[in-house]
């Protein structure tokens, strides 16, 4: 059994969201996020950069605005195709972010 490592829990979410990487932006999909950080799945790998400013769309009225590091990073095979998965550690998120996902992750664990 593997022990988890974690500092926070995370909850499954299905959220747009927009890396920008130098010259340009990449969309992809966040698989799942606590307060401490994201998991995203993309089409293809962003350049290999280790911070990424981020655009995270939980709804159509709703974006945070987050920096992150990169802790890890591989291919994922999901069904039939093969997407890029980042896990990212937030370094800049506002107070009013951190505890809007700690919200949604409280909800979601209460359901």
């Amino acid at each position: 059994m593997e022990i988890e490592r974690r500092k926070h829990p995370r909850v499954i979410v299905n959220w747009p969201v927009v890396v920008n990487i130098p010259g340009g932006s990449l969309e992809g999909e966040v698989k799942d996020i606590s307060v401490g950080g994201v998991c995203i799945l993309c089409p293809e790998e962003p350049a290999h950069e280790d911070n990424f400013r981020i655009l995270l769309k939980p709804s159509e009225q709703k974006a945070l605005s987050v920096i992150g590091e990169k802790v890890w990073s591989d291919t994922i095979d999901i069904g039939y195709r093969t997407v890029f998965g980042i896990g990212i550690r937030f370094t800049n998120i506002s107070a009013a972010d951190r505890e809007y996902i700690a919200n949604v992750v409280e909800e979601e664990q209460s359901e």
